[in-house]
């Protein structure tokens, strides 16, 4: 990734974890981060990976950040001094799903 695709990135992440919390709720048991922002070269594109805790609540957390998207792209748009703000697609960040797998694997590899 290119810097300025670095630097938009960084800003992209600061800004729509403030839309997280200030203009979403989520239920007091639910923990949604947003852990990377990546943007495609041209800079069009942005992907969220967001991680949610418990992962039972994955899918209604995801379709409400889906279906509150447009207001986070108007959000977004207000903040960024570019002439077009990138298209918005959450991605489920599953990496601590892996992690635990691999420690299961490990723990039974020991016994």
């Amino acid at each position: 990734m290119s810097k300025r695709a670095e630097q938009l990135a960084e800003v992209i992440q600061h800004e729509m974890n403030n839309f997280f919390i200030r203009e979403m709720e989520f239920s007091q048991d639910i923990l949604v981060t947003l852990t990377q922002v990546k943007l495609t070269p041209d800079l069009k594109h942005a992907y969220l990976y967001l991680s949610v805790l418990p992962v039972t609540n994955i899918g209604q957390t995801l379709e409400k950040v889906n279906r509150n998207l447009g207001r986070a792209k108007h959000f977004l748009s207000g903040r960024l001094k570019l002439r077009k703000c990138p298209e918005l697609e959450v991605i489920i960040d599953d990496t601590l799903l892996k992690d635990r797998k691999v420690e299961k694997v490990l723990e039974n590899l020991n016994k």
